[in-house]
């Protein structure tokens, strides 16, 4: 049972890892896109020299776009699973609604992949809205149950402390990114490249947030790793 539950945490562990090539995906957008010298892509407009993601995964990256979609959407809905099982809760209301909503948000972001910015223009932005309202209200959901999680164990769960920071952060953080740039990419032309900027710093801030869960599940491997020693101290007393 102990060789059992440490392989499915370290398979959990990975898939977390694996999660996170989404920011991979942007790096190689952005990459390619300097490397054949900076385009006009998309529905840039004249005066604008920064892309927004969905203009260049528009183009000849977009199965990897789509690609990156597909993995980030399938590894961390199988994480979060593995967290919503193994993890300790106060509220399962609060982590069961977290996760369906996180599905949502998933299913989303895979559909933003399918329709491009280009021939699917109103579809594309209604499914960029269901992905970053789905994981932030989820994200505000795990914060609820870890409140009160920490007002039962206080300083003695540093890791659930981390784990709480880092996701209160990327809500603070994607609300302050996300209101101003729906405000300037609906603006006139010289604020297009700002909402570009904003877009781009709010994928990368979402890779931070499916790190948290990292953290989390390292504390069930700790967890782990302590309670096989214990068991091993108490065989061996037993036996000697």
């Amino acid at each position: 049972m102990h060789v059992a539950r440490y392989i499915v945490l370290n398979f959990s562990s990975s898939d977390l890892a694996d999660a996170n090539r989404c920011s991979v995906t942007l790096f190689g957008l952005l990459g390619h896109w300097f490397m054949v010298g900076q385009p006009r892509y998309g529905r840039m407009e004249f005066d604008q020299t920064v892309p927004f993601i969905s203009d260049l995964a528009a183009q000849k990256l977009w199965p990897l776009f789509l690609i990156g979609c597909f993995i980030t959407t399938l590894f961390f809905n199988i994480s979060f699973y593995q967290f919503v099982r193994q993890k300790e809760h106060h509220n399962n209301l609060c982590i069961y609604f977290s996760f369906t909503i996180t599905i949502i948000g998933g299913l989303s972001l895979l559909m933003i992949g399918v329709f491009d910015n280009i021939d699917f223009k109103h579809l594309h932005d209604v499914f960029v809205t269901i992905f970053i309202t789905g994981y932030i209200i989820g994200a505000v959901a795990i914060c609820i149950d870890y409140f009160y999680l920490m007002t039962l164990y206080g300083a003695e769960r540093r890791i659930l402390f981390a784990s709480f920071f880092i996701k209160v952060s990327f809500i603070i953080t994607e609300l302050a990114f996300i209101l101003p740039f729906r405000i300037m990419a609906g603006m006139h032309h010289a604020e297009k490249n700002a909402a570009a900027v904003l877009e781009w710093a709010t994928a990368f801030i979402f890779t931070g947030y499916v790190l948290s869960f990292a953290v989390d599940l390292m504390e069930d491997e700790d967890d782990f790793f302590h309670s096989s020693h214990k068991y091993h101290q108490l065989e061996m007393n037993t036996v000697y």
